[in-house]
């Protein structure tokens, strides 16, 4: 493995960024859109580099005797309708859940109303409208959920098989990452820097001077939302990590 020539060629590369003197405080707020707007993430590791730790993986991928394994596109394509129905079904589900609400507080309503009340047969054909939806809605739910299932059966399977190939290639392929990331913080004579967000989703980290990597990711829905950042704090003191600004993988 050829550390010591990749990792001078990194350590070159970061020197230039690393010229100016003195430091400066960083805040950083992790956020996630929720159905009311950003909502903060608390609890998340915050990694300060003081270099691009994605080129260093990017090198041992190159560098690697055999190709990262790959989904296959009938994986990929497994995975993808379970998401679909996944999502289909909690939405059916929440459907449901809303209707059969109403129906609840609609036969209480009725319970407390005279039979003899113009407004009582208008509320009951109401009910009887409602009963037929949550009805429909409650068989729609159980076939989905069954579809939902039986999916997740099969790609939970392929996704076992894939793990075992893709863990054994990364312990072969990054048996070297530890070893040049020590090699890089000593030459570089700088240290890496970890925090955890509060409950506002912030974290506040005085740095030294030059560009620095912002890392960390979050699971979402069907994946994570990863952010590998280059910044200044001399230049930008407040860094909010989003969707926006971070990248959506698929994560097994």
């Amino acid at each position: 493995m050829r550390i010591n020539r990749l990792s001078n060629r990194l350590v070159a590369g970061a020197c230039v960024t690393l010229v100016g003197c003195g430091g400066s405080t960083l805040t950083v707020q992790v956020l996630v859109e929720g159905a009311e707007g950003p909502v903060p993430q608390s609890n998340i590791e915050i990694s300060m580099y003081p270099f691009d730790r994605d080129s260093v993986f990017d090198l041992l991928d190159a560098q690697a005797e055999v190709p990262r394994p790959a989904i296959s596109a009938d994986m990929q394509a497994t995975f993808e309708e379970s998401q679909r129905l996944g999502e289909e079904w909690r939405g059916r589900e929440a459907d449901w859940a809303e209707a059969r609400d109403r129906l609840q507080r609609l036969s209480e309503q009725l319970e407390r109303m005279d039979r003899r009340d113009p407004q009582y047969r208008r509320r009951f054909d109401e009910w009887n409208n409602i009963d037929r939806e949550q009805s429909r809605l409650d068989r729609e739910r159980k076939d989905l959920f069954e579809q939902y299932t039986e999916v997740q059966e099969t790609i939970n399977a392929s996704i076992d098989s894939f793990k075992i190939v893709r863990d054994a290639w990364e312990n072969e392929a990054y048996a070297g990452y530890f070893d040049m990331r020590d090699q890089l913080l000593a030459e570089l004579g700088r240290e890496i820097f970890r925090d955890t967000t509060n409950s506002d989703g912030y974290v506040t980290r005085k740095l030294p001077g030059g560009d620095w990597w912002v890392t960390t990711r979050i699971r979402v829905s069907g994946g994570e939302i990863v952010w590998n950042l280059e910044i200044d704090p001399s230049q930008v003191d407040t860094l909010r990590l989003n969707s926006e600004n971070g990248e959506e993988r698929v994560r097994f």
